[in-house]
């Protein structure tokens, strides 16, 4: 190798370690910074400081999710924020959520794209309109608007050559109720998320997406069998003298039912044993309610 050569070859690979170690600095920054905002966005004691938060984190969000790298680092280091991969790595989840002094709560999500082919990032914010939605379980929601939510994890299907994307996640509700949530995302020819399908089939019909809703100081069950491949969640039923439909008093009945996908639906198997199948994203999850539950 000659000498002329053998000096640009080092100059090159200077130049990509300075960026890769320029980049791991980047998200080493952005990880504590994301971390602090977060934990300010489910802890300060006034909407209005949680709201100022919110902000300085949606503006950090957006920064990283343009950052070179961004779309292949693990974040492991973050525990207040969802960020999960897709299991075909088509995109990632950038998810978190901000409690009110009511009682309500306010989700934030966004999606991140790269484009192997032109090595670009770019990403979409989500609008949490669950506020506004009625006969929730039945619709479909296009143009970035989204059943607002905190998940836990992604799991992958096709069928027909159309990919599914079933995100199982957690939603505060209100100051009486908590909602599990199973909610289906695939996309259009033209690559627009769209929210809810109909393939979700349970005894009573067919569903875009399922929502339990239980007691608000009831703790319940709802994740991804990867041995069994059953979406499991815990059978829901209101206490002795409650009436049907008054979920502030649904329990769980210490029964399980699951979801499994055939032929292109995710189909209810009712009494199913008893599971334990732990994940990274689902212990995310509980550090999350865990703060939203501290006083």
């Amino acid at each position: 190798m000659n000498r002329p050569f053998k000096y640009l070859l080092f100059v090159v690979l200077s130049i990509s370690l300075t960026s890769q170690a320029q980049n791991g600095n980047d998200f080493i920054f952005f990880e504590a910074r994301l971390q602090t905002l977060a934990n300010k966005v489910l802890t300060a004691v006034t909407d209005s400081l949680k709201e100022e938060a919110n902000r300085l984190l949606i503006e950090d969000v957006e920064e990283v999710l343009l950052i070179k790298g961004s779309f292949h680092y693990n974040f492991e280091n973050i525990e207040n924020l969802s960020i999960i991969d897709a299991p075909d790595k088509s995109f990632k989840i950038f998810n978190w959520v901000m409690p009110k002094e009511n009682g309500s709560f306010e989700y934030f999500a966004y999606l991140q794209f790269y484009n192997k082919r032109s090595k670009e990032l770019h990403f979409l914010k989500l609008n949490d309109t669950s506020a506004h939605i009625d006969s929730e379980q039945f619709k479909i929601l296009e143009g970035g608007d989204w059943f607002g939510a905190l998940y836990a994890e992604i799991i992958h299907n096709s069928f027909n050559k159309k990919n599914y994307y079933t995100l199982v996640g957690w939603d505060g509700n209100n100051q009486f109720t908590t909602k599990r949530i199973i909610e289906i995302l695939h996309f259009s020819e033209d690559h627009k998320p769209i929210f809810g399908a109909p393939i979700i089939k349970m005894n009573d019909g067919t569903r875009t997406r399922m929502i339990l809703e239980y007691a608000k100081k009831t703790s319940t069950n709802m994740a991804y069998n990867d041995n069994s491949e059953y979406i499991v969640f815990d059978q829901l039923e209101p206490i002795d003298g409650a009436e049907k439909g008054m979920y502030e008093f649904y329990v769980p009945n210490l029964s399980y039912d699951g979801l499994t996908f055939k032929n292109g639906k995710w189909r209810l198997v009712e009494n199913i044993p008893a599971y334990n199948d732990k994940k990274r994203n689902r212990k995310q999850l509980k550090n999350i309610e865990r703060g939203l539950q501290a006083p």
